[in-house]
């Protein structure tokens, strides 16, 4: 079972005090998280829950030592990476690559590509053996959905499938949602970003969670960076790449 590119779409728009967006309120969940837990935190989890004179209740809650120290000893994915060259996509008008990811999500749209014998994951990810190996953005979507994230949508800078020097590289922006208003404050209002370096209010962002059955799942290496390190960590057998699989994504 090769690799599956699982991601969604988060547009960046700001009011006082609040952060919108499914990926920004999940980075100040983890970094709330990261804190230590005073008593008073402890003691308000207590009366959340009803526990004062109900010792043997059952609740959600877990209380557990934070570590002491970040991860140690050998990262057995580091340099996992396979050195796969890019081909043309049609060689003598005959496909000449395995499927990947859509890269066209409209509704109702249906692809032409012959997979063969090979069939598209159905049930969850965990259920066929994969976990997620690495979290990564992409400046606007990589994938189409027309009248939701395409050509037309708009943001703030370089115009879609310009070079944009954001990130202090040449990247191409991607497609856009429709959303975004010049006029309305909540599209325009500056934020200091702590660890999403680079990220601009307004703008739309693709965000992925590449998946392999080769990661190191459950581990403290299952998440690498470079994410190529992750998905090849366990060797290409797992992958079954060449064989009956979904293609690389």
């Amino acid at each position: 079972m090769a690799p599956i590119r699982a991601s969604t779409l988060v547009m960046l728009m700001m009011e006082p005090g609040k952060i919108f967006g499914a990926a920004a309120a999940g980075a100040a969940a983890s970094a709330e998280s990261a804190k230590s837990m005073t008593c008073g935190d402890m003691k308000a989890m207590y009366a959340k829950h009803d526990c004062c004179g109900a010792p043997a209740k059952s609740t959600d809650m877990m209380a557990v030592p934070a570590p002491s120290t970040m991860l140690q000893g050998t990262n057995v994915c580091d340099g996992k990476k396979v050195a796969l060259e890019n081909t043309d996509c049609v060689v003598n008008n005959a496909v000449a690559v395995l499927e990947q990811a859509g890269a066209n999500i409209t509704k109702g749209y249906v692809g032409s590509l012959d997979t063969g014998s090979r069939k598209p994951i159905m049930s969850s990810y965990l259920e066929a053996g994969l976990c997620p190996v690495n979290v990564h953005w992409h400046l606007g979507a990589e994938h189409l959905s027309v009248g939701e994230f395409d050509e037309k949508g708009k943001g703030p800078g370089t115009a879609i499938g310009g070079m944009s020097r954001r990130l202090g590289g040449s990247v191409r922006q991607g497609l856009r949602c429709h959303h975004y208003d010049a006029a309305d404050s909540k599209f325009t209002t500056p934020y200091d970003w702590q660890h999403c370096v680079g990220m601009v209010v307004g703008e739309t962002y693709e965000i992925h969670w590449p998946h392999s059955a080769s990661g190191a799942c459950g581990t403290p290496n299952q998440y690498q960076t470079p994410f190529y390190d992750g998905v090849f960590c366990m060797g290409l057998e797992k992958l079954g790449i060449g064989l009956s699989s979904a293609g690389l994504g």
